[in-house]
C-alpha cells in the first residue's frame, strides 16, 4: 500500500518532527509558509470493495503548531499510544484550521504543520482527533475507539498541487522507531486531485 506508506513518511516528517529534525538550516529552503490560506480539492476513495462518492474538500490553514507543542504531541504519542495522543489533542484549546465538505460546517483541525519543499512549495500536514458517531461508519464495521484524522497537500509555488484524506486511522511508532498509519474503514484514504489555493 504505497500511499498509505507515504502519508506515515508525511505524517513523521511534519506531525512529529520539529522544523529543522530533518533537514538542517543551511539545507532548507527558505520558503515561507502561506498562513493563513484556504485551498480547494476534488477528493477521490480508494476502496476496492465499496462504492466511493467523489466530493470537493476546503482545507483552511489559519495558523501553524509550535515546535514545542509537536514535541509534547510526539512525547505523548511514544509513551501513552494513541489514547494519550487522542486526550492530548482534545485538551488543545483552539483549532489550527478546518476541512469541510459540500455543504457541510466541517471539521477543526488541531494541528498544522508546514515544511517546504526544494521547488519552492510547501508540504502541509493537519490533523486532529475524531470520534466516531456516524452510524454508517460503524455498518461499515469501524472500531468505536477514537481515531485520528489527517490531511496532508503537496502544492507548488502558486498553491497547486496533490494530497490524501486519510478519515479514520490509528498512529503509532513501531520496533523501529517508524511511524505507522493503520485504517479502520474500507475506504482507507481519499486522494486529493486539482488541489489549489485559494487565497
Amino acid at each position: 500500500m504505497p500511499r498509505l506508506r507515504l502519508l506515515a513518511i508525511a505524517l513523521l516528517a511534519c506531525f512529529v518532527l520539529s522544523n529543522g529534525a530533518a533537514q538542517t538550516a543551511d539545507e532548507q529552503p527558505k520558503t515561507q509558509p502561506n498562513v493563513p490560506a484556504q485551498y480547494m480539492a476534488t477528493a477521490f476513495g480508494e476502496s476496492p470493495s465499496v462504492v466511493v462518492r467523489v466530493f470537493d474538500l476546503k482545507v483552511y490553514v489559519q495558523e501553524l503548531t509550535s515546535d514545542g507543542d509537536i514535541d509534547e504531541l510526539a512525547s505523548t504519542l511514544r509513551h501513552k499510544g494513541q489514547d494519550g495522543l487522542v486526550s492530548a489533542l482534545e485538551n488543545i484549546k483552539s483549532n489550527k484550521g478546518r476541512i469541510a465538505s459540500n455543504g457541510f460546517v466541517g471539521r477543526g483541525m488541531r494541528v498544522v504543520r508546514t515544511r517546504p519543499t526544494k521547488d519552492s512549495g510547501q508540504h502541509i500536514v493537519l490533523a486532529t482527533n475524531s470520534r466516531i458517531m456516524d452510524r454508517a461508519l460503524r455498518r461499515l464495521d469501524c472500531s468505536t475507539s477514537d481515531k485520528i484524522v489527517i490531511v496532508e497537500l503537496d502544492v507548488d509555488k502558486d498553491g497547486k498541487g496533490t494530497g490524501s484524506y486519510a478519515p479514520l486511522c490509528q498512529v503509532k511508532f513501531n520496533e523501529k522507531n517508524e511511524l505507522e498509519v493503520e485504517h479502520c474503514c474500507p475506504v482507507r484514504l481519499y486522494r486529493l486531485a486539482n488541489v489549489y489555493r485559494q487565497k
